[in-house]
């Protein structure tokens, strides 16, 4: 059986995140979260925000966990996401490109909810995966 608390936070990065599932983030995030992902703010709100710029930016989104560690209330996850860049994102138009990057997350839940959220996506791999940013070393997901 998975831990309730892993289970959390599956579901916001699975279905809240690669599904844009804004309904259930409203159920699994905190309405006071805190956010110490750069460039994230605004709580819960501000996280819905980022799945609709997500959803803009990118289709056919998937995100395949990869391993995690659990430690009383504090949930570790590592995840492998794909898509395509369809959309604006970060200043530019659409690439076509497809992606595939780790994203490391650090969530702490309480009552069933995440309470506060610490994201690293790696943004390098995933502009250089784009063509806004040259590689300097084997780039090959």
């Amino acid at each position: 059986m998975e831990n309730e608390k892993l289970s959390v936070v599956r579901q916001v990065v699975e279905e809240g995140f690669g599904n844009a599932d804004l309904y259930l983030l409203d159920q699994l995030i905190s309405e006071n979260c805190i956010e110490h992902q750069f460039g994230m703010n605004g709580g819960r709100e501000g996280l819905k925000k980022a799945v609709i710029s997500l959803t803009k930016a990118f289709s056919n989104r998937k995100y395949k966990l990869i391993n995690y560690c659990l430690q009383g209330n504090i949930v570790w996850v590592h995840y492998k996401a794909t898509g395509k860049h369809t959309g604006f994102f970060m200043g530019h138009e659409a690439s076509g490109n497809d992606f595939a990057i780790d994203v490391m997350d650090v969530a702490k839940v309480e009552e069933g909810q995440i309470t506060e959220h610490w994201g690293v996506p790696d943004r390098f791999a995933l502009l250089t995966q784009l063509g806004f940013l040259q590689p300097t070393v084997n780039t090959k997901p």
